[in-house]
């Protein structure tokens, strides 16, 4: 749904209540039913397991304020979502083209992964150095795909060590995860129908992979049922003297 302003002192009369994790999330429960709202500026997203619920919620703000329902969410904020009968698959299609056709890389030659595994990148590479402000613009354009593209997290995570001190080396390991997004533009994440919904976590780090100061990059991932829902990619902030 559409609205020209931000309603959040109605949800908060309506007994909605903001998630202490995400600031745009609003969480109402009513007797054994949950309604949930995401509100970004002006728009607002509405879904939970009731549907009487979710259209009596919608008359009610349709009333109060003004509002257009567009109907089952297909995109938002640069995210495709579509919905199917047992899935939901979340991919940023549009977006990858976009990045693709802002850094001139319609044509480029596609790879298969989105980092070179023998490739240790550093600071005093003896490189050249290049125009930071394209290098920090493709890192952050990349940073957003990373929504609905966990696999490239760790690749990109890594280069935006170097926004301000980047070389060809740099450049061209960024250009390299474009290459694999090309090649895998269809790809994103992919929630089934499920009766087993185990919560599922995955954990590791490169012991020492950073050349400049040896410390680790730890990274993890969480699935609960088909897909995963959150992941991170971060650089530890000491030496790891082992690799525990």
């Amino acid at each position: 749904m559409g609205t020209n302003f931000r309603p959040i002192k109605h949800l908060s009369s309506l007994g909605f209540k903001k998630s202490t994790s995400e600031a745009t999330l609003y969480i109402k429960h009513e007797d054994d039913d949950l309604l949930i709202i995401s509100l970004y500026v002006d728009d607002l997203l509405i879904t939970g397991g009731n549907a009487k619920l979710v259209e009596k919620f919608k008359r009610e703000m349709i009333q109060i304020f003004e509002m257009i329902d567009l109907g089952l969410m297909t995109y938002f904020l640069g995210m495709q979502i579509k919905q199917l009968e047992d899935e939901v698959l979340i991919c940023q299609k549009k977006y990858a083209k976009e990045i693709l056709k802002k850094f001139h890389l319609e044509d480029c030659k596609e790879v298969t992964n989105p980092m070179n595994q023998k490739e240790s990148l550093s600071k005093n590479d003896g490189a050249d150095r290049v125009e930071e402000g394209y290098f920090q613009s493709l890192i952050g354009c990349l940073m957003y795909l990373t929504v609905s593209r966990p696999e490239i997290l760790f690749s990109v995570s890594l280069l935006s060590l170097f926004m301000h001190c980047t070389t060809e080396m740099h450049l061209k390991a960024a250009k390299r995860v474009v290459r694999y997004i090309k090649g895998t533009i269809d790809f994103g994440v992919e929630f089934k129908k499920s009766q087993d919904f185990k919560l599922l976590g995955f954990s590791n780090s490169d012991w020492g992979g950073s050349v400049d100061h040896m410390k680790s990059t730890s990274g993890y991932c969480f699935s609960l049922g088909s897909g995963s829902f959150s992941r991170c990619s971060k650089k530890q902030d000491i030496v790891a003297q082992s690799t525990t």
